[in-house]
C-alpha cells in the first residue's frame, strides 16, 4: 500500500513538474515576437507586392501573343468576307486570328523600370530588417523590465525578512523590559510598509511580464516567466568615439539602407520619365484565316468547302514595324519629369533626416550611456558607504543603544541605495544594448 503511494505522488508530481512551463530565455522571447508580430509580417508581405511589380516589369520585355474568334451571320445580299463577291442567301463566317507584338525600342523605359523595381525590393527588404530591429528594441525593453522588477522584488523581499527578524528581537527585548514599546510599534509600522512595497513590486513584476507577452502576441498566462541570465552585471564598453559609432551604424542599420534604395529608385523614375521623350519602335505580326458557309468548291461551285479546308487555304500573314514620335502630349510628359525631379529631391532629403535621426539618436544614447556609467559606479560607492552605516546601526538597535527612529532612517536609506542601485544597473545594461545595437552587434543575454 505505501509503494503505491509513493508511486502516485511520484507520479503527480512528475505530471506537475511536466506540466509546468519554462521560463523564456530572451532568444525565444525575440523568436516568437520576430514569427508572429503584425508589422513584420505586413513589411513582408508589401514586399511580396514589389516582386510581382518586378515580375511584371520583367515580363514586358517578352512579346505579348493574343488569339481572337469571332462568328457572323448574314441575311440577304451581302459581300462574302472570303470570296469578295456578292451573295443573296443567309451565310454564316467565322474569323480566326493570332497576333503579337513587342517593343524594340521605348527609350530605355521598361529596362529602367526594371532597375527601379529591383531597387524598391531591397528596399523593401530593408523595411523588413528595420521592422525587425524595432521588435528587437521593445523586446529588449520588456525583458530588461522584467528582470529589473524580478530584482526589485527578491530586495523588498528580502527588506520583510530583515525587518520580521528585527522585530522578533524588539519583542523579546520589550518583553524583558530592556526596550520601550514604542520602539516595537515603530518597527512593526516599518513592517507593514515593507509588505506593501513587496505588494507593489510584484504588481509591478507582472505588469512587466503582461506587457512583456502582449509585445510577443502571446495569450497572456499567470505561469510566465523569463529566465534570469548567469551574468546581469553590465559589462565595460568599448571605447569608441560618438562618430566612429555613427560611421559604423550607417553601414549597418537597416534604415539608412532602405533610404538609399529609395533615391536610387527615384533616380531611376527620373530616367523612365524622361525615356517618354523618346520615339517608340513597335514590331507586330498577324496570323489570320476565315470561313464562310456560302463558299463552294467545284468547277460548278457544287461542292460543300469543308471548314478545314476554307482555314488552311485562306491563312494570311502580316508584319508591321511602326515607329511613334511624341511631339506634343498636353504637357504631361514634361509634367512627369518634373514630379520626378521633385520626387528625387524629396528622397535626398528623406534620406539626409534619416541619417540625421540616426546620429542624433547615436549622440544622445552616447551621453547617455556615459552618464548612466557614472551614476552606476557612485551608486554601488553609496550603496557600500549605506550599508556600512545601517549594519552599524542595527547592531546598536539591536543591544538597545539606539532609538527606533535613527535605526528605522538608516534603514529606509539603506533600502532606497539598493533600489537606485538595481534602476542603475538596468539603466546602464539597457543603454549599452542599444549602443551595441547601433553598430550592428546582436543583442544577447
Amino acid at each position: 500500500m505505501k509503494r503505491k503511494t509513493r508511486i502516485t505522488v511520484l507520479f503527480l508530481l512528475a505530471a506537475a513538474t511536466a506540466g509546468a512551463q519554462k521560463p523564456w530565455t530572451f532568444r525565444q522571447c525575440l523568436d516568437t515576437a520576430l514569427q508572429r508580430n503584425i508589422t513584420v509580417n505586413q513589411a513582408r508581405m508589401s514586399n511580396e507586392l514589389n516582386k510581382v511589380t518586378l515580375s511584371q516589369s520583367k515580363a514586358a520585355r517578352i512579346p505579348s501573343l493574343s488569339a481572337s474568334a469571332s462568328e457572323g451571320l448574314s441575311i440577304g445580299k451581302n459581300i462574302d468576307p472570303t470570296s469578295n463577291t456578292y451573295i443573296t442567301k443567309g451565310n454564316t463566317t467565322t474569323n480566326l486570328g493570332v497576333s503579337s507584338s513587342v517593343n524594340l525600342f521605348n527609350g530605355f523605359q521598361t529596362a529602367n523600370t526594371i532597375r527601379q523595381n529591383t531597387i524598391t525590393v531591397l528596399a523593401g527588404e530593408s523595411d523588413i530588417e528595420k521592422a525587425k530591429n524595432d521588435v528587437t528594441l521593445n523586446i529588449t525593453t520588456g525583458y530588461l523590465q522584467v528582470l529589473f522588477t524580478q530584482e526589485i522584488l527578491q530586495a523588498a523581499r528580502s527588506q520583510v525578512e530583515a525587518t520580521a527578524a528585527q522585530a522578533d528581537r524588539t519583542e523579546k527585548l520589550v518583553n524583558a523590559g530592556k526596550s520601550p514599546e514604542s520602539d516595537l510599534l515603530q518597527v512593526q509600522s516599518q513592517l507593514a510598509t515593507d509588505n506593501l512595497s513587496v505588494v507593489t513590486a510584484q504588481n509591478n513584476l507582472d505588469l512587466a511580464r503582461v506587457t512583456l507577452m502582449q509585445l510577443m502576441d502571446i495569450p497572456v498566462t499567470d505561469d510566465f516567466d523569463v529566465q534570469v541570465p548567469e551574468s546581469a552585471e553590465p559589462l565595460q564598453p568599448a571605447v569608441l568615439t560618438r562618430d566612429q559609432i555613427y560611421l559604423k551604424s550607417l553601414q549597418v542599420q537597416p534604415q539608412v539602407a532602405a533610404a538609399s534604395f529609395r533615391t536610387n529608385a527615384s533616380e531611376m523614375a527620373l530616367k523612365v520619365s524622361e525615356g517618354a521623350r523618346w520615339p517608340r519602335v513597335t514590331l507586330g505580326a498577324n496570323l489570320n484565316s476565315s470561313y464562310s458557309s456560302s463558299r463552294k468548291t467545284g468547277s460548278h461551285n457544287e461542292q460543300t468547302y469543308a471548314f478545314t479546308d476554307q482555314v488552311w487555304d485562306n491563312l494570311g500573314e502580316s508584319f508591321s514595324l511602326g515607329i511613334s514620335i511624341p511631339i506634343y502630349s498636353n504637357r504631361q510628359i514634361r509634367s512627369n519629369i518634373e514630379k520626378a525631379r521633385i520626387n528625387l529631391t524629396n528622397s535626398h532629403l528623406s534620406e539626409q533626416n534619416v541619417k540625421n535621426t540616426l546620429r542624433k539618436t547615436i549622440e544622445q544614447t552616447y551621453t547617455d550611456l556615459r552618464a548612466a556609467g557614472k551614476k552606476y559606479e557612485a551608486t554601488k560607492q553609496q550603496v557600500t558607504a549605506v550599508e556600512s552605516a545601517y549594519r552599524n546601526a542595527e547592531k546598536k538597535f539591536t543591544v538597545g543603544v539606539m532609538n527606533a527612529t535613527d535605526y528605522l532612517i538608516q534603514k529606509n536609506s539603506f533600502t532606497q541605495a539598493q533600489s537606485s542601485l538595481i534602476q542603475a544597473k538596468y539603466d546602464y545594461i539597457f543603454k549599452q544594448k542599444i549602443l551595441d545595437f547601433y553598430q550592428g552587434k546582436a543583442i544577447t543575454f
